[in-house]
């Protein structure tokens, strides 16, 4: 009885406490989303609907005004320029439906296919289609404002899995839409966040906002493992956790790469001081900013703010 009972008091191996915190992070992570899924699941498409309205208005000639629609865009917007894409990692019924999809992908293929491993494209592959987005975005932009968008009614993938979320099936007039939405799910289950990092307009548009230095993830690689790489791997976007720097925006806020660290030397914001204070591990564990402020190198993200070291 006494083996038993000092068997179930030994203390955790680091192993053991970084996959403990892991799944902590993760399950966390995936109550957030799903709380989000079902009470907001048309945030996405309300902050588009606001760029939409916003571009027929300045086509039209007509004098901009605030709506419902708009403010959705002006509340994302300020919420991404506090918290960086906290919203595209945890809020976006969308992009949560990419993770369901493209996470089912990996246990079909582990427990049917006997698959090891997290499967996706190339990094250079990602860094080419990353760039679709952009293209995507100002195309949709030019259309609206020309008029052509008007035409393209029953074609929005996202009219459609709004009608869906709201418990509406789509008419016939939705075929393209219902088959370009199925086209974009099976995407999701070849890349994880597919979607977000590729197509998703309100994506491009986040990416290059400029972001409160307290809200961009940071390590310190004076401690790293010699070769390790494990966050940049791990991440879907495949990025340096580094701070403030050009490609930063794609970073999409999933905290991956805090769960997967050996060292856990990955934060959010820059910490005051070695021994860390209460709130600020609370904040990094649900993945709250902290602190802020340090000169930065100039032509980055933030606009030359920040520059992102460990002391």
């Amino acid at each position: 009885m006494e083996r038993m009972e000092k068997a179930q008091t030994k203390p955790l191996t680091p192993a053991q406490q970084r996959q403990r915190d892991k799944m902590r992070r993760t399950w966390l992570r995936a109550g957030i989303q799903l709380f989000f899924f079902v009470s907001m699941p048309g945030s996405f498409v309300a902050g588009f609907s606001g760029v939409k309205q916003i571009f027929l208005r300045i086509g039209a000639g007509e004098v901009l005004s605030v709506d419902s629609f708009t403010l959705s865009l002006l509340g994302l917007c300020g919420f991404t320029l506090l918290f960086d894409r906290f919203f595209c990692g945890y809020a976006c019924a969308f992009g949560s439906l990419g993770d369901a999809l493209y996470e089912l992908t990996v246990f079909i293929r582990q427990k049917v296919f006997h698959k090891k491993g997290r499967h996706g494209y190339s990094e250079k592959a990602i860094r080419i289609l990353q760039k679709v987005k952009y293209i995507w975005l100002l195309v949709l932009l030019v259309s609206i404002l020309t008029g052509w968008y008007s035409k393209l009614q029953g074609m929005s993938p996202w009219d459609v899995f709004s009608m869906l979320t709201a418990g509406r099936l789509p008419g016939a007039a939705y075929k393209v839409g219902i088959v370009l939405l199925i086209l974009l799910m099976i995407g999701m289950c070849t890349q994880e966040r597919f979607f977000c990092q590729f197509l998703c307009p309100m994506g491009a548009i986040f990416a290059i906002m400029p972001i409160a230095p307290s809200a961009l993830f940071n390590r310190d690689r004076s401690t790293c493992p010699a070769k390790c790489g494990a966050c940049k791997k791990r991440c879907p976007a495949h990025l340096d956790i580094d701070g403030d720097t050009p490609l930063s925006g794609e970073c999409i806020c999933c905290h991956a790469c805090q769960g997967i660290c050996p060292k856990r030397n990955i934060r959010i914001g820059i910490p005051k001081a070695k021994d860390e204070s209460l709130f600020y591990a609370i904040g990094n564990y649900v993945g709250i900013p902290y602190s802020i402020k340090k000169p930065c190198r100039a032509g980055s993200r933030s606009g030359g703010k920040v520059d992102v070291a460990y002391s």
